[in-house]
């Protein structure tokens, strides 16, 4: 699990539980997202999707988000060496990460939206709501991130080995 928070998450995507990695440059390339009535799984069997743009992704997420987002994206893309031949997996992988961001933030925003005066027991209810959909994203995410790894050269795999026991090995020692 947590190696897909690590998919997931870009450096101050979505503040509240989730602990996020270190950001880089703007996103240098964009990959094809999935349109918000395309589940990930859709899309890593090939189905065309309608793109939720850089521009569009920043509307529903906040400016400062989407670009971390794209940061953390471009950060792995040039950690982990994509070639030109797996950029078709790479961007199954980056449109369901564009696409559970846009849903974790959407669920946060909803539980703002009725705490307003919420009780304990609707307090509760909408925080297992929360993590229920990054439960969802993060399942949603093994399908792309395996069919990319499984692409990846002994070289790509072991870096991406190393920078995912990083993240995940941290992420442990967090406090909770």
């Amino acid at each position: 699990m947590a190696l897909l928070a690590f998919l997931a998450a870009g450096p101050a995507l979505l503040a509240p539980p989730v602990t996020l990695l270190a950001s880089a440059a703007a996103a240098q390339t964009e990959a094809p997202a999935l349109a918000p009535s395309q589940s990930p799984a859709e899309a890593s069997l090939g189905r065309p999707a309608a793109s939720l743009s850089q521009s569009g992704m920043r509307s529903r997420l906040g400016r400062q988000q989407a670009e971390a987002l794209e940061a953390h994206i471009t950060t792995l893309h040039r950690t982990w060496h994509i070639t030109t031949a797996q950029e078709p997996l790479w961007g199954r992988l980056t449109g369901a990460m564009r696409h559970g961001a846009v849903q974790l933030d959407a669920a946060y925003a909803r539980r703002e939206q009725q705490n307003a005066g919420a009780n304990a027991v609707e307090d509760l209810r909408a925080y297992a709501l929360v993590q229920q959909t990054h439960a969802s994203n993060a399942a949603d995410l093994l399908a792309p991130f395996g069919s990319l790894y499984d692409s990846f050269s002994p070289a790509q795999k072991h870096i991406a080995d190393e920078t995912v026991r990083h993240f995940t090995d941290n992420a442990l020692k967090a406090p909770r």
